[in-house]
């Protein structure tokens, strides 16, 4: 077993293009957070909550919700409380099915999404977009497309396909 994992391990050349990916990722992901923050006062977590429900429209239950969200799930409970008091989110009881709770987007839910979604934006072009030429773009799209198509139905948890 173990001269089989050392024969698929990645080359010197290969976990510095990871780590390289892994830093930028996790720096990127920081920094739309620290603007999202601090314009806005929301996290990339609710943002991602947001859009989201943005996204299923008629609202969703908590499992799906968890199911969709890019962040961890943990917590999530705790999240979409704090998000409920702010106004954010309503949880209600759809009609046909009294023991099921969804998510739904409030107006003032609608309203912070719009105004984050124009910090976010500008903070993809601003450290990202603005970066990579076209054909840079392009090439990232098709390689992490790939990653994405082999990784996305083995990540525990979430939806697939």
């Amino acid at each position: 077993m173990q001269s089989e994992l050392s024969r698929s391990s990645p080359t010197e050349e290969q976990r510095r293009i990871w780590r390289l990916f892994l830093e930028s990722a996790y720096a990127l992901i920081d920094l739309l957070d620290a603007e999202l923050q601090a314009q806005r006062g929301l996290s990339m977590r609710w943002y991602d909550v947001l859009v989201q429900l943005e996204e299923a429209g008629e609202g969703i239950g908590m499992t799906e919700l968890a199911n969709r969200i890019l962040s961890s799930k943990s917590g999530l409970t705790r999240v979409v409380d704090r998000m409920e008091e702010e106004g954010l989110v309503r949880r209600e009881r759809p009609p046909g099915d009294r023991r099921a709770v969804h998510v739904v987007l409030t107006p003032a839910g609608e309203d912070a999404l719009a105004a984050a979604r124009v910090v976010h934006r500008h903070g993809i072009q601003e450290h990202f977009v603005q970066l990579l030429a076209e054909r840079d773009l392009k090439a990232l799209a098709k390689a992490l497309a790939k990653v994405r198509d082999h990784v996305r139905p083995l990540r525990p948890g979430r939806i697939s396909g």
